[in-house]
């Protein structure tokens, strides 16, 4: 799934949410993540007077309890892992 900017928190969590998935980062990077949830209160720096931005909320471990956030602003694509079994 394309990350664009009228994408919605519901569409990410209905389709990924506890899952393993491969994060493409805008910046290149592939990320092989677990994501647990959605956040739409996501701050980078949690400054008062920052603005609130949509994002994943991720850990590596595959455990369900919560672990980082990345910013959908960071994201350029969205996809399910699949192992190669």
């Amino acid at each position: 799934m394309k990350i664009i900017t009228q994408i919605s928190l519901d569409d990410v969590f209905d389709n990924f949410e506890r899952s393993w998935t491969i994060v493409r980062m805008k910046d290149g990077r592939v990320l092989n993540l677990y994501i647990v949830d959605v956040d739409d209160e996501f701050q980078r720096n949690d400054k008062e007077d920052e603005p609130e931005l949509k994002a994943i909320v991720y850990n590596t471990t595959g455990s369900k309890s919560y672990g980082n956030d990345i910013s959908f602003s960071d994201i350029d694509e969205i996809e399910l892992y699949k192992s190669e079994e």
